[in-house]
Formats: C-alpha cells, sequence, structure tokens
C-alpha cells in the first residue's frame, strides 16, 4: 500500500506541474476503476478496496498540490534571479560622480 500511495503522490506531483485541475478527474475515475477491477481479481475485502480508493485518491490530490506549488517556487526563483540580475549591472544613466 505504501508504494500505491507514494506512486500516486509522484503521479499527482507530474500532473500538477503539467496539467489545470481538471485532468485530475479522470485520473481518480482511473485509479478507482483499477483498484475495482484488482479486487475481483485478487478478492480483497470491500472495506479494504474503499481505503486503498481512499488513500490513493487523497494522494493523487496532495502529490497535484504539490506540483503547483512547486511550479510557482521556480518560477518566483526564476524571476528573483532575474531581479538580482538587474540590480547587479552598473546602470549608464546614472550621473558619473554617482558611480
Amino acid at each position: 500500500m505504501e508504494i500505491l500511495i507514494a506512486g500516486g503522490a509522484v503521479f499527482g506531483a507530474v500532473l500538477g506541474r503539467s496539467f489545470k485541475v481538471l485532468v485530475l478527474l479522470p485520473a481518480n475515475a482511473l485509479a478507482i476503476a483499477l483498484l475495482l477491477a484488482r479486487r475481483e481479481v485478487a478478492g480483497y475485502p470491500l472495506l479494504d478496496s474503499l481505503l486503498e480508493i481512499g488513500l490513493l485518491i487523497a494522494s493523487l490530490d496532495l502529490g497535484y498540490v504539490t506540483g503547483l506549488i512547486s511550479t510557482d517556487i521556480s518560477a518566483a526563483a526564476q524571476g528573483f534571479r532575474g531581479f538580482l540580475a538587474r540590480s547587479r549591472r552598473p546602470s549608464s544613466s546614472l550621473p558619473t560622480h554617482l558611480s
């Protein structure tokens, strides 16, 4: 089950960096379908399957939020690096006695 949760979080982070929030609907539906199909094949009890479905959906959603945050952090870092580069360049518009 740990691999299922970790994989869902990683997959959610990839989705969060690349797509809008509506991609979670088919991703969650696919996860539910795969887990229910596995339940039928392996014969797991229904309560175990419902717990796995809930955990997988939660890990997908949390991974998606993590992907969104990482995208925002990298964009902010790029903006900050650009600001630092502009502030370190000597400006030619300053009077010569101030430079």
